[in-house]
């Protein structure tokens, strides 16, 4: 069982956050597929205080923006909110922000390896883990300046030669975090490339917090080898995830892959949660990857694909998915 303050969770694996996808329909989607509780897309605590300053704020388009960020489905619990950011005072404010708005629990991101996040290995995600210290600073700020659970997500290492995933675990241990999730790559790699399992391993031999394992899963083997090799509480997916959410209910061992039948009904029924989120006009343009990434291993697949430009409406978009091949 995985403990999170007052959420207990008993199998299955987690969503990981990941910018640009998991916003409130593809979190929804997920967990009614088996994931055990997902989390939001990183925000920057600039822009949580932002938009908090003056009530006008709300209004403006990074107000707005932010505030969907936060957003959450109906009946989300735990409702989790990644920050991110270098500056422990203005983490700390925004983590009270975002709980005053509604978070069950803050993730804190020390692990993400985009460019404009990192600026140069000299700002925030993993870039922190340069500055251990730092890191610590703002764990122990935002731990103390909230009432609900705070959770970290970080990588093994900012590169080959600065494989500190140790020190900083045991130091976000320290500073109060309720579980550390762990990328086993380093900023290097980014999203592909070996999975260092047994670096991860004395990770978790060397904290008292639950440690979650990530990268490299795309499909219950893998979950099972993590589990195994590392000793981790549980697993957290993220990219093996895009295009198949059922990967959730087979590690939870509720359900298998589907057929191309069921992966169109699937990709029907994220469109609907689009709409109902987002309006049409966002859901059907945001859908056309979601749907690539769905849509796979039938002839004339790759040529379906390129007509989703065609889908202008969600009426369009259906009248494309029917048709797709029965199987």
């Amino acid at each position: 069982m995985l403990q999170i303050g007052k959420y207990a969770f008993h199998r299955g694996a987690i969503l990981a956050p990941m910018a640009g996808i998991t916003n409130p329909p593809f979190r929804q989607l997920c967990c009614e597929l088996g994931a055990m509780y997902s989390v939001t897309e990183l925000i920057s605590c600039h822009a949580v205080v932002y938009f908090d300053s003056k009530a006008r704020n709300r209004e403006k388009k990074r107000g707005q923006k932010t505030l969907l960020l936060m957003d959450r489905y109906e009946g989300e619990h735990p409702h989790v909110v990644q920050l991110y950011g270098r500056e422990p005072e203005l983490m700390a404010q925004a983590a009270q922000i975002v709980e005053r708005e509604g978070a069950e629990i803050i993730d804190l991101n020390f692990g993400c390896p985009a460019r404009k996040v990192i600026k140069n290995g000299m700002g925030c995600g993993v870039a922190l883990m340069r500055d251990p210290d730092l890191l610590g600073e703002i764990t122990r700020r935002v731990v103390d300046a909230v009432k609900i659970p705070v959770t970290a997500k970080t990588r093994i290492g900012y590169g080959p030669a600065e494989k500190n995933g140790l020190e900083v675990a045991k130091i976000m241990a320290q500073a109060g975090v309720q579980l550390i999730m762990i990328h086993g790559r380093t900023r290097d790699q980014g999203h592909s490339g070996p999975v260092d399992l047994a670096y991860m391993k004395e990770i978790v031999d060397a904290v008292s917090v639950p440690v979650v394992g990530n990268g490299g899963i795309a499909s219950k083997a893998d979950a099972d080898t993590m589990m195994e090799k590392t000793g981790c509480a549980a697993v957290a997916i993220g990219q093996g995830a895009k295009g198949n959410p059922w990967i959730f209910s087979e590690i939870a061992g509720t359900g298998e892959q589907p057929n191309l039948t069921a992966r169109v009904a699937t990709c029907r029924r994220h469109l609907a949660l689009y709409v109902a989120w987002g309006g049409e006009q966002r859901a059907v343009t945001e859908m056309r990857k979601h749907a690539c990434w769905y849509l796979k291993g039938f002839d004339g697949a790759a040529a379906f694909r390129k007509r989703l430009g065609e889908a202008t409406s969600e009426a369009a978009f259906n009248r494309l998915l029917d048709e797709v091949p029965p199987q």
